[in-house]
């Protein structure tokens, strides 16, 4: 008996010291060692460092945000399940891996259908959950687990899902302020209905987003736009806010240019809400009536000379005067000659502008007159055009001409010499018979077969571009030296246009003549 109580007595001493001392605390738990005195003496214990605990809380709320206390909802919704972990001490753990399932039965599908979330700033993650069908009724259970440092941490709640809706907060109420976002085209301005173009569009969509007091994005706010109804459309005058509290409005031109806003209102919030997009700018419509202006870099051709060319200057403006949108086009058409390339017979503007290059080539005009008509069709439908005249003409029926003239000058009798320097200037006109000038650029010369005069042309050469197609100003100045009596000079006249080269002879009739000393 004696030695059955000496070992219970020895196994309580062993319990006591596993303790960490007879009388003595067990040590201070957490983190460290702790140390416990006993009555007798002092015990250390041998504690090792405990991992920061977390909490986890799981909360089921409505798409709008907020808490559904009845802990069910309608079969027809889609809900919310925000999970927040912390730690102890309440310190939010931030990018931490939640996964999200279902225990209780087979009634839910999630959203991502993954059924996980990374906790953000404040500790949350959050999945969108709805029922699998309309008749997925009945009562289940949803858990959020996280697990940090090899220990899971877990929330569960039970909820139903019923056939009735679930009575939510009206998420109008929610919103508490509406601000004005982006839009697309960014600089918000668009053509003129009709009038298109590349890289220019007709419709801006305009985005805006509501949020609450905590300036959170609030989903499902019924939104109303209004805009000024004869320069804009609106494809619809409200919309719901998205997921993350943001709406867009879709507005098409009309046919009025001008600047506006959009605005932008949540009815039924708990003050008056509303916005402004900013200013909407209409403009760039439709071509003109007369607004289209043809020019041409060269209107006197060489008839003679294949390929010679001029281009053809296309410039367009609205009822503005604005620049129509780049990407119109025209078409352009000839009588004779060639024009446009093999790829397009016309052009394409950009900044109002374009061209296009008439060549010389067969079937050549007869008269010299080419007529190019350049015409489009307007976004509406109407067509418009113009006409523009070039000229072509040949360098073996060019001569001078008396003005008025229609017979070749060959014969420059009669010219007054001025008697103190013995100099006489004929004055008449570079072209043809019909009153055409010469190719532009046409270069002229004389030369003289007598010792006593000399003769150059002192102006129009090289001849000039002539708008209007017709003959050129042209002087030859004469001036006798030793001209002691009368006499007649042979002359012969040398035009060149392109190396394509006449002559013809001239005489010259010419008094004696001495300067004065």
């Amino acid at each position: 008996m004696k030695f059955h109580n000496y070992l219970m007595a020895l196994a309580m001493s062993a319990a006591l010291a596993a303790c960490g001392g007879g009388g003595g605390s067990a040590g201070t738990p957490g983190f460290g060692n702790g140390t416990g005195g006993g009555s007798t003496g002092t015990g250390t214990g041998g504690g090792t460092v405990t991992p920061a605990s977390y909490v986890m809380q799981l909360q089921l709320q409505s798409n709008a945000g907020a808490d559904i206390a009845s802990n069910s909802f309608a079969a027809s919704d889609t809900v919310k399940l925000l999970a927040t972990l912390k730690t102890a001490a309440g310190a939010p753990a931030a990018n931490e891996v939640v996964t999200f399932a279902e225990a209780g039965g087979s009634l839910l599908q999630f959203t991502p259908s993954a059924a996980t979330a990374l906790t953000n700033a404040s500790g949350q993650a959050m999945i969108e959950v709805n029922a699998k069908a309309l008749d997925s009724l009945g009562a289940t259970t949803v858990s959020a687990t996280a697990t940090l440092g090899g220990t899971a941490y877990s929330a569960s709640r039970n909820f139903a899902v019923s056939a009735g809706v679930t009575e939510v907060i009206d998420p109008q109420t929610l919103a508490t302020s509406i601000g004005f976002v982006s839009a697309v085209p960014a600089d918000r301005s668009i053509v003129i209905a009709g009038s298109g173009g590349v890289g220019r569009t007709e419709t801006a969509i305009l985005q805006f987003q509501v949020l609450n007091s905590q300036n959170v994005g609030v989903p499902s706010v019924r939104v109303e736009f209004t805009a000024p109804a004869d320069v804009l459309t609106l494809a619809s005058a409200t919309g719901y806010t998205d997921a993350n509290g943001f709406v867009s409005a879709t507005v098409s031109s009309k046919r009025i240019a001008q600047t506006v806003e959009v605005t932008a209102k949540v009815p039924g919030a708990s003050q008056p809400l509303s916005t402004p997009s900013g200013l909407v700018t209409v403009t760039n419509g439709l071509p003109a009536v007369g607004a289209l202006d043809l020019s041409a870099s060269q209107y006197l051709l060489n008839n003679d000379l294949s390929g010679d060319s001029s281009t053809i200057s296309v410039r367009l403006v609205d009822a503005n005067g604005n620049r129509v949108s780049d990407g119109f086009a025209v078409v352009a058409g000839v009588d004779y000659g060639g024009i446009g390339t093999s790829g397009r017979g016309g052009c394409t503007l950009v900044e109002g502008q374009c061209s296009v290059d008439y060549t010389v080539q067969n079937p050549r005009s007869p008269t010299g007159l080419i007529n190019i008509l350049v015409s489009g069709h307007r976004g509406d439908g109407e067509a418009f055009s113009g006409n523009i005249r070039l000229y072509a003409s040949s360098v073996d029926n060019t001569s001078l001409f008396d003005a008025g003239s229609t017979t070749p000058k060959t014969d420059f009798s009669g010219l007054a010499f001025d008697r103190t320097n013995c100099k006489a200037v004929w004055m008449g006109d570079l072209g043809t018979a019909i009153g055409m000038g010469a190719p532009a650029g046409t270069t002229i010369s004389v030369e003289s077969f007598s010792g006593v005069v000399s003769a150059a042309v002192s102006n129009g050469s090289p001849s000039p571009d002539s708008r209007n197609g017709s003959r050129t100003f042209a002087s030859v100045t004469f001036t006798l030296t030793g001209a002691t009596a009368p006499g007649q000079a042979n002359l012969l006249f040398t035009l060149n246009a392109d190396s394509l080269i006449r002559q013809y002879a001239a005489t010259l009739s010419y008094p004696a003549c001495t300067p004065a000393t």
